[in-house]
């Protein structure tokens, strides 16, 4: 009984053109390419430039038409928590830290991911400006 190789030397081929394929594709960028938090109206007295039940713009950069999802490491609230980045790539949403430290911001997709650190304080919400102790 004789075998033949053919098949195998076939597949052989086929894998190699797709290795090529995989060597030869452009590097994919990340699709989140920045996250910034703006103090806005704060008055730091010391604790961060963040205050607890203060209301602050967040700002996402990254591939056009990106789906972004916001998370915050400790205790927060986003408006919205899901951002469409459209056309431009920039999407902002509005972040609500309700407890005091460190919070590590996420901005996710499924292509990659960035963070913004913010140290936040007590916060008194006075409306037009927020006081930080």
């Amino acid at each position: 009984m004789t075998r033949s190789r053919k098949p195998v030397l076939a597949l052989g081929g086929v894998a190699a053109a797709a290795a090529a394929l995989v060597l030869a594709a452009p590097n994919a960028s990340a699709y989140v390419t920045s996250v910034t938090v703006s103090s806005g109206s704060s008055i730091n007295l010391g604790s961060g430039n963040y205050g607890t039940n203060c209301s602050y713009t967040v700002t996402v950069n990254g591939s056009p038409n990106e789906y972004v999802w916001l998370y915050d490491s400790s205790s927060a609230t986003f408006s919205p928590q899901q951002l469409g980045l459209g056309n431009g790539g920039t999407a902002t949403a509005t972040w609500t830290p309700t407890s005091t430290g460190t919070h590590y911001l996420q901005a996710w997709s499924y292509n990659g991911s960035q963070w913004a650190t913010a140290q936040v304080g007590t916060g008194i919400n006075l409306g037009s400006a927020c006081v930080v102790s």
